[in-house]
């Protein structure tokens, strides 16, 4: 008799990303007005809830290596809960509880994911990022959801959100590549979701792609075998030449308004270089303890809408030094359990997890508020967290 196999993740897998993926999506958005399920993060953290009490009801979950990497950003969402206490008169706090307190949960719920299964929870949500992108990519190409001026979104996100999935959708595009035998099939959607992404005009997401590319270089330069990748260089340049030769008339004129003459010639930066002059300010005025949750807006004058665009300075300029001093010791903390497992024994699922989380902080240096750091902090804890091993059995 062969002891039954363990349960895996399943159904919960997919609300989880799906809850995760939407982020503040509100009907709305679609034309639609339902009372209190209009923020749709009401029936989806319920039904996310629910999955997993389910699923996990008769599993017995291994303790978690390096769960401490878990504390380390609860504990930074705790301090900016606990900022409430110092907001200045008139600072609008509730939302931003609710986002911190959502951000928190979802994030226990795939610290528990981990903990049960990391590689395969870490799988199917490469695998679900990767038909995201495909369904953004191909919604946006057949002109759904433009902005104004041009820039490409789709399904009610902004550029921003837009060009996260494209790079997502390249990233997870090598990851099966890797894992399904190198198989160069898997990377003909590159330079289209690289099309996608320069559609979108979003220049901070262009630059966390470098930055990631950079990373990844100095992480497997000593390992880089030329004629290995040759074959695969050679699809994605020539996939890519096709694409800018059929569809780069399409938006040529908005590359050469958008990156060349607004960005290089004109250095137009929109108003970021105001909200980080802003942040700074406001942060040497209130270098300890900073202005409280969502206190840069009061502080500012400026409206409701406008917030930092910038992870660090937004906590530098509400939450002071304390809270630099937490946001620094959360990533170290993420850092401490990532090398914590030897390159060699490290999964193929946690490196990618570890680049789609570099990818996207990088993009919160330019773009998002607090809840739109959620997908770095979800990918970064899987990269980190594992179950721990079994204890060998003893030999009498």
């Amino acid at each position: 008799m062969t002891a039954p196999a363990a349960a895996r993740p399943g159904l919960v897998v997919l609300i989880a990303f799906v809850v995760g993926l939407a982020g503040r999506f509100t009907l709305g958005r679609v034309g639609v007005n339902v009372p209190v399920l209009n923020d749709v993060r009401v029936p989806l953290f319920l039904a996310l809830l629910l999955a997993l009490a389910l699923e996990t009801q008769h599993t017995v979950l291994r303790p978690a290596a390096n769960g401490y990497a878990l504390l380390g950003i609860l504990a930074l969402f705790a301090y900016q809960a606990l900022s409430v206490v110092w907001v200045p008169p008139g600072a609008v706090i509730g939302p931003m509880i609710g986002d911190l307190l959502a951000a928190a949960v979802l994030l226990i719920v795939y610290f528990t994911l981990a903990v049960w299964d990391r590689d395969q929870v870490t799988a199917t949500t490469l695998k679900l990022f990767h038909i995201a992108a495909w369904v953004y990519f191909l919604a946006a190409a057949s002109g759904r959801g433009h902005t104004a001026n041009g820039r490409w979104a789709a399904l009610g996100g902004g550029p921003n959100v837009f060009v996260r999935l494209m790079i997502l959708g390249m990233i997870t595009s090598l990851y099966l590549y890797l894992r399904n035998g190198e198989r160069v099939i898997w990377l003909a959607p590159v330079p289209m979701f690289l099309f996608g992404a320069i559609a979108s005009g979003s220049r901070g997401g262009l630059v966390g792609l470098a930055f990631t590319i950079a990373v990844a270089l100095l992480a497997i330069r000593p390992r880089i075998n030329l004629r290995r990748i040759a074959k695969p260089l050679g699809l994605v340049a020539l996939i890519g030449a096709a694409l800018v030769i059929t569809a780069g008339p399409i938006i040529a004129g908005f590359v050469q308004q958008r990156f060349i003459d607004a960005t290089v010639g004109k250095g137009y930066a929109s108003e970021r270089d105001v909200l980080f002059e802003l942040a700074i300010q406001i942060f040497l005025q209130h270098p300890l303890l900073g202005t409280g949750l969502n206190g840069f807006t009061t502080v500012s004058g400026l409206s409701s809408e406008l917030y930092v665009h910038n992870l660090p300075l937004s906590i530098a300029a509400e939450g002071g030094l304390v809270g630099l001093a937490l946001l620094v010791l959360a990533w170290l903390s993420l850092w401490h359990a990532y090398i914590a497992v030897s390159p060699r024994d490290r999964s193929l699922e946690a490196r990618t997890a570890a680049y789609c989380g570099i990818f996207i902080g990088t993009t919160n240096l330019f773009s998002g508020d607090y809840y739109d750091a959620r997908l770095m902090w979800i990918m970064l804890l899987l990269a980190a967290v594992h179950p721990a091993r079994a204890p060998a059995p003893i030999l009498r």
